[in-house]
This record gives C-alpha cells, sequence and structure tokens, in this order.
C-alpha cells in the first residue's frame, strides 16, 4: 500500500501488503493500523450512513468498527482482501447499532438467529418472489431464509448483502471490495443460485 493504491494490485500484490500492513499492526506497529484507517475510514462511514442513516451515529460506528477490527485483527486469515473483512465488520458494527437503538431482541426460530440484516433480505425477498398468498407470514420460511443467507460463504454473503442490504451498484461493490465487477456479477449469480438450491421450495430468486 505504498505507491500503488489497492485498486491496481494484482492479487497477490494486495495479498502480500495486506499481510504486511496486518502483521506490522499485530507487532505494535501504530502507525501501520493509522495506514489502515486511513485507507478505509471513507468507506466505512459510508457503509454506516446507509444503515444508521445520521452522520453522528455513523461517525461513533466508524469509531466503533475500527476499534473492533483492532481487536479481532488476529483473525485476519488472508483469505478475502482487507477491506472486504473491514467492510463485513463495518455492516455488522452498523446493524449492532441499530439493534440497541431500537432495542429489539433478535429473534430466534429453530435455534437460528436471525439478525436485522436478515430482516432486510426478508423483506426484499418476500415482496415479490414467495409463493403463496400467506407465505409473507410463515415464520418458518422467514427462519429458513435468513439460515440460508446465513449459511453463503463469506466472499458471498458479503456482495449479496451490499446488493440487497445496502443498495450499492456492482461498481460500488467492485470499488470497496476491491473487486472486479465481473467478478461481483460472479458471486451475487452464486448467491443466488445457493440460495435457489435452499429454498426452490418456497422462493424464486
Amino acid at each position: 500500500m505504498n505507491t500503488t493504491t489497492t485498486h491496481e494490485m494484482t492479487p497477490a500484490q494486495r495479498f502480500a501488503a495486506d499481510s504486511d500492513i496486518v502483521q506490522r499492526t499485530l507487532k505494535g506497529d501504530a502507525a501501520a493500523f493509522d495506514q489502515i484507517v486511513r485507507e478505509y475510514r471513507e468507506t466505512v462511514f459510508r457503509v454506516a450512513m446507509r444503515i444508521v442513516k445520521n452522520e453522528e451515529e455513523a461517525q461513533d460506528v466508524t469509531q466503533d468498527a475500527f476499534m473492533n477490527a483492532y481487536r479481532k485483527l488476529d483473525s485476519f486469515k488472508g483469505d478475502a482482501a482487507l477491506s472486504s473483512w473491514i467492510y463485513r465488520i463495518a455492516v455488522n458494527t452498523a446493524l449492532m447499532r441499530l439493534r440497541k437503538k431500537k432495542r429489539r431482541a433478535e429473534v430466534s426460530m429453530e435455534g437460528l438467529p436471525i439478525s436485522d440484516e436478515m430482516d432486510f433480505v426478508w423483506t426484499d425477498l418476500s415482496a415479490h418472489n414467495v409463493r403463496g398468498d400467506e407465505a409473507a407470514e410463515n415464520k418458518e420460511l422467514r427462519g429458513k431464509i435468513a439460515a440460508a443467507v446465513e449459511e453463503l460463504e463469506p466472499k458471498y454473503k458479503d456482495v449479496f448483502v451490499a446488493k440487497e442490504l445496502d443498495g450499492l451498484s456492482l461498481q460500488e461493490i467492485a470499488d470497496e471490495m476491491d473487486l472486479s465487477v465481473p467478478a461481483v456479477k460472479s458471486r451475487l449469480h452464486r448467491a443466488r443460485l445457493s440460495l435457489r438450491v435452499s429454498l426452490e421450495r418456497y422462493v424464486e430468486l
């Protein structure tokens, strides 16, 4: 992450750069983590604003997200780009903020939590695609949709949630996750195929 931006790097270069800055941070290099914050602050703030829709709260979410990222940095394995890993933390932190604000406890269906994130996905899927007049009120179906999305591989779930929850365009997702637009399309397609297999009895995606 020196003179070459993450968007200009090859996957191998990006992996090396991500690994280097993470390892330097874990070894106590405060400047390395400051670099991470500078690199991704704008992205995290945009994600927070789209979810909490309040500038002051989005600033708080941004700060909390980087604190969470710092605490969890030793869990970063490099199987996804650092930008995608931080994006996921930002989304989760913002959604947690919403849950606290609304004082709404998570609902459990057959032992599986349905988070605010899954509420958004449920609303999107059920609005047009659920078979049967009363299906949208079916808690069992809601639980199945929530579970199916939760079980997606992280790289597919991240893209699906960015598109369906955050309402990002393909180009915006590509920019924020350091992917090409074709790669975003491919992951979104894979996510929908996986959900179709899991939910074909109930939903047409």
